[in-house]
Order: structure tokens, then C-alpha cells, then sequence
């Protein structure tokens, strides 16, 4: 499947495909090293074969860029058929930013810290300390669960399975907040 982003090499041949780009970027391949001008031939090739596919493209700009090699954005851009200000962009991801940057773009999220299993041991934690705050509980998922969520997936949790409505009723002025343990 070629997408709009795809190169003006997706449908060439990789022999074409490098002969075409080593005539267009003649300076970059002079100030290049013998190592350097093999990863950039071998990119070329790889875009070519591809199809400019823009996952795979930024993948081997990514590896590219934190290879140790001395590409420079600029060089590796040019080789992938993108600019160097998009390359500059890439080279300052780490890791686990640029696989979440490609499961956002996959339309996918993450898999959720929380499951339905831990809503028994925190309805029960819930009821065990009925004046606990949402610091407490996050503190007690990390201790007891070994899971470290932030308040926002707490949040969305207790939402999800209905956590919030464990506190018992109370005409004081303390229960008209919000539910527990977001007080």
C-alpha cells in the first residue's frame, strides 16, 4: 500500500533507486565517511523497496539517528525523502517516545496498567481505609499491586468500575465533593 507520503523512489527499482539519489545528492556522499556512505546507500535501497511506507521510513530514520554513527538530520533526511527539520524532530525522541508516536499513528493506545482483576484489591483497600486520598491510593497500587499510575488513569479507572461510589452516605457537607478518593 503506497500512502500519500510515499517518495518519488517508491516505485523504482533499489539499483535506480540509488543512482538516481547519489547523482542528486552528490555533496552529502562527498562529506560522508566510507561507513556513513553504506548506511545511506543502504537506506535509499530500503526506501525504495518499501514503497516510502512513512512507519518504516521513520524507523530507519530513527535507528539511523541514534546508531552512533555522525549522521547528520540532514543526511539521513535526504536519504529517506524527508526534511531535515522532521529528522531533527525524530533524533530528539527517545525510545519509548517514538514507539508511542507510531502507536498513535497506528490509531492504537497503549495497553492499560490497570485491568478488571485489580478492581477487587482496590475496592477492598477503598472500604479497609474509608478516608483515603487519591495520593494514598496510588501509593497503595505501587506498594502492594507494583503498578505506578498516574491520577488521570486512576481516575478513568475508578470511573470505568464504578470505584467512586464506595463512600458511605453522609448529610455532613464534606460528602456533597466529589467522589472519593478525589477529595
Amino acid at each position: 500500500m503506497i500512502t500519500r507520503s510515499a517518495g518519488r523512489r517508491g516505485n523504482e527499482a533499489p539499483e535506480k533507486a540509488w543512482a538516481s539519489w547519489a547523482r542528486t545528492h552528490k555533496e552529502t556522499l562527498e562529506r560522508a565517511t566510507g561507513a556513513q556512505q553504506v548506511l545511506l546507500e543502504a537506506t535509499v535501497r530500503f526506501v525504495a523497496v518499501i514503497g516510502g511506507q512513512p512507519i518504516l521510513s521513520r524507523a530507519a530514520a530513527f535507528f539511523l539517528l541514534h546508531a552512533g554513527m555522525g549522521l547528520t538530520p540532514a543526511q539521513v533526511g535526504a536519504a529517506v525523502g524527508r526534511t531535515d527539520r522532521a529528522m531533527r524532530t525524530v533524533q530528539g525522541l527517545s525510545a519509548r517516545e517514538f514507539l508511542e508516536s507510531v502507536w498513535r499513528e497506528l490509531g492504537r493506545h497503549r495497553q492499560p496498567k490497570l485491568h478488571a482483576e485489580h478492581a477487587g484489591p482496590i475496592a477492598k483497600y477503598l472500604v479497609d481505609h474509608p478516608d483515603c486520598t487519591q495520593a494514598e491510593v496510588v501509593a497503595f497500587l505501587a506498594r502492594e499491586v507494583g503498578i505506578h499510575v498516574d491520577p488521570q488513569t486512576l481516575r478513568r479507572f475508578f470511573k470505568t468500575y464504578g470505584l467512586g461510589a464506595l463512600r458511605a452516605e453522609s448529610t455532613t457537607a464534606e460528602s456533597t465533593e466529589a467522589p472519593r478518593p478525589f477529595v
